[in-house]
């Protein structure tokens, strides 16, 4: 292995990688260093997913999540139940093999059903938060939607800082849409300023408002923002039948800078909402207050926990529930079926938690995470 490092510009420095490999070196392969560490037994697969996690990392809290499972807590965690899972079954396999040694009270389904119980706890335990932590991760869609002229592109500035979208007096400013990134509570937010939603025939301002509909279907929390200087028009009633349940609602009475014609009163009565901010987004009044609020909805439609998050990507996630599935299975069949069966489905969970770590893991899905990560690391 080598590590040449030169002064120069990029155009020299891919001069001197053609000579190196023309000289017979290669350039390293996607996550080969940690690879190496994984398969010479310095650190698990968890752990070392816990370095692409580390590098991927788009928030504080995303990054002390990755550094937990780098130090191996989601390593021990999993340990932990194969442990238990191992020590419960052991005796039944060993009544199987020498049934004149174990008498019927040595095997009593009570005590496996409790450590059955046990297990499954501990495993639910770890997909606690899983969906928050994954969005720290990741990052959260947010649709600031709304009539023409209500103040989105003014309040994507105020929740930036800065002048990210055009802003004028003329209604249908903004066609397309328009994107920003910031950081609130510890998630990691794209914020998606989108066409005023209005009847129109103009062929562009018509695809504006097709693409708005689908960021506002996208999104994972929606903005609606409402002009507090005029009186709820039929836009606005439209704008609300394309909100479905499972997405996360907050209404932005803005421009409380000018003469109210809209109360907090009217709006819950009107549209069934309990989430109402007032903003200025010329003055900045209530803007602090619409950011706490967007992280105080995003812990409660993603499950907020005091625990912390310890699971974070897809594939981790769907393994525990396979885990799961095996040990509610063994649960239901131990008062009415032979052992062997409660035995077997114990092996099924044991093997499937083994995946995580990477000790029984088959090598295409181990090719499949290295390649994942960037060149070298």
């Amino acid at each position: 292995i080598a590590e040449i490092n030169c002064h120069s510009g990029i155009i020299t420095l891919r001069a001197i990688l053609r000579l190196i490999i023309k000289a017979g070196a290669r350039l390293a392969e996607p996550g080969e260093f940690t690879k190496r560490a994984y398969l010479h037994g310095r650190i698990d697969l968890s752990q070392a997913e816990a370095v692409l996690n580390i590098i991927k990392s788009r928030s504080e809290e995303a990054l002390k999540i990755a550094g937990r499972a780098l130090q191996g807590e989601l390593s021990r965690r999993i340990g932990e139940i194969r442990d238990i899972l191992i020590a419960t079954r052991a005796p039944l396999e060993a009544s199987f093999d020498y049934p004149e040694e174990f008498t019927s009270e040595e095997i009593e389904r009570e005590s496996i059903n409790k450590k059955l119980v046990e297990i499954i706890a501990k495993s639910k335990e770890l997909l606690i938060n899983v969906e928050r932590s994954r969005a720290m991760q990741e990052g959260v869609s947010i649709a600031i939607i709304g009539r023409p002229n209500v103040g989105k592109s003014s309040l994507l500035n105020a929740l930036m800082r800065q002048q990210r979208a055009i802003v004028h007096e003329m209604p249908g400013t903004t066609r397309d849409l328009l994107e920003g990134q910031i950081n609130l509570g510890g998630y990691p937010l794209l914020l998606v300023d989108t066409a005023g939603i209005q009847g129109s025939e103009d062929p562009v301002e018509k695809e504006g408002i097709s693409r708005s509909r689908k960021a506002a279907e996208k999104a994972r929390l929606l903005l609606v923002v409402l002009d507090g200087s005029k009186e709820i028009a039929n836009e606005d009633r439209e704008i609300f039948r394309i909100i479905s349940q499972d997405q996360g609602l907050i209404i932005v009475i803005n421009k409380t800078d000018l003469e109210q014609r809209l109360s907090v009163c009217e709006i819950k009565e009107t549209f069934k909402a309990d989430t109402i901010v007032k903003t200025s987004a010329i003055t900045g009044e209530g803007i602090d207050e619409l950011e706490k609020t967007v992280a105080n909805k995003l812990d409660q439609i993603l499950g907020y926990s005091d625990i912390s998050p310890i699971v974070v990507s897809i594939r981790h996630e769907e393994i525990i529930k396979q885990a799961l599935s095996h040990l509610e299975s063994a649960l239901e069949q131990i008062d009415e079926n032979p052992l062997e069966i409660t035995s077997l489905e114990l092996k099924n969970a044991w093997h499937k938690l083994g995946e995580i770590t990477g000790e029984t893991l088959e090598d295409q899905i181990l090719d499949k995470i290295f390649s994942e990560f960037c060149l070298g690391k």
